[in-house]
C-alpha cells in the first residue's frame, strides 16, 4: 500500500481535469483530494494557490494548515514556491501556532508525509499471487474506506529558507541545531537553510551572527556565499572585497555590495524597459528567486 500513491496510471490523467478539480472543490477535503490525486501543469501563478487557501479558509473553516502544507508541496507551483509561501503568510489565515508548525515541518522533515483514506481511490482491490508457481488465481480484497494511504511530498529549498528564518526569529537559541540541520541536508537544501539563518541574523548576538556569516562564506554553493558577503560588507567592507576576489566562482568574484547594485539598477542611464527594471526590483526584494531557482 505504500506505493499506491505512485501508481503510474495516475500520469494518464488529463491535467485539465486536475485544474477543474481544484476550482470546483466545494470543501477543504475535496481540495486535498484534488491536490493529492489529480496532476497539474507547472505554473508560476502563485496567486492561484493563495486564492484557493482564501476560498476555503478565509471564513475560518478548519484545516488551513493542512491545505497550506499541500499547496506548498504541490508540484504545480514548484517554480514559484518562494512567492507562494510569502503569499500564504500575508493572508493572515494561519495564526502564529500554525505558522510555527508549518515552519517546523519544512525545516526538520526530510519530506512532507500526508495520509489520505483509501476510500478516495476505491475500497475493492484485486490481489494476484505471483509466487505460487501454479495457476494464477486472483482474489478480491475489500478494505475499510478509512484505511490510510501514505504519500510523501518534496520540500523545496525556498520553503526551507523561509522555515529556518522563522524558526530562528522565534527562538535564536536553536542556532546550533539549525546549523547542524543544514549540514545534514546537503549543498542545495542545506544552503537554503543557511540562507534562512542569514536572513534572520539580526536576532543573533554579535559572536553568533559572525559565526553564521562565516558558515555562509564557507558554504559549497556560491549563491549562499553571496548572501553572506552582503552581510560581511556591513561589518568589514575590505574583508568582503578580499573574500569575493579570491573566490573560485566567477559570480562571487564579480560580486558588488548591495548598495552599489541598487544604485546601478536605479541609474538614469539604465536603458532597460520598465518591465525589465520592475523585474530587477522584484528580484532584489525576493532573493530566493535568484538563490534557489525553481
Amino acid at each position: 500500500m505504500d506505493h499506491w500513491a505512485d501508481d503510474p496510471a495516475r500520469t494518464e490523467f488529463d491535467p485539465l481535469n486536475g485544474l477543474v478539480a481544484l476550482w470546483t472543490a466545494s470543501n477543504p477535503e475535496e481540495l486535498w483530494r484534488a491536490l493529492v490525486l489529480q496532476p497539474g501543469e507547472s505554473t508560476t501563478d502563485d496567486w492561484e494557490a493563495v486564492d484557493l487557501l482564501r476560498r476555503h479558509h478565509g471564513d475560518g473553516t478548519l484545516g488551513a494548515l493542512r491545505t497550506a502544507l499541500l499547496l506548498c508541496t504541490d508540484r504545480r507551483w514548484d517554480r514559484c514556491t518562494h512567492r507562494l509561501i510569502a503569499g500564504i503568510v500575508a493572508t493572515s489565515i494561519l495564526g502564529k501556532d500554525d505558522l510555527d508548525e508549518l515552519a517546523a515541518c519544512f525545516l526538520w522533515s526530510d519530506r512532507y508525509r500526508f495520509e489520505y483514506p483509501v476510500g478516495w481511490i476505491g475500497t475493492e482491490w484485486v490481489g494476484i499471487d505471483v509466487d505460487g508457481g501454479g495457476a494464477v488465481s486472483p482474489r478480491v480484497m475489500h478494505l475499510d474506506p478509512s484505511t490510510p494511504v501514505p504519500v510523501e511530498r518534496s520540500i523545496r529549498p525556498p520553503l526551507r529558507r523561509w522555515a529556518a528564518a522563522r524558526a530562528l526569529r522565534t527562538d535564536p537559541s536553536i542556532f546550533d541545531a539549525v546549523s547542524a540541520r543544514a549540514a545534514g541536508l546537503g549543498a542545495m537544501q542545506g544552503g537554503a537553510v543557511v540562507s534562512g539563518l542569514l536572513d534572520a541574523v539580526d536576532v543573533l548576538d554579535d559572536d553568533v551572527a559572525r559565526t553564521a556569516i562565516d558558515l555562509g562564506l564557507g558554504w559549497k554553493r556560491a549563491s549562499v556565499r553571496l548572501v553572506a558577503l552582503d552581510l560581511l560588507t556591513a561589518i568589514d567592507p575590505e574583508a568582503a572585497r578580499r573574500r569575493a576576489g579570491g573566490d573560485a566562482d566567477t559570480k562571487v568574484r564579480n560580486w558588488s555590495p548591495r548598495r552599489a547594485r541598487t544604485d546601478a539598477a536605479t541609474s538614469p542611464k539604465d536603458r532597460r524597459s520598465e518591465q525589465e527594471k520592475a523585474r530587477a526590483r522584484l528580484d532584489r526584494l525576493d532573493g530566493q528567486a535568484e538563490l534557489f531557482p525553481e
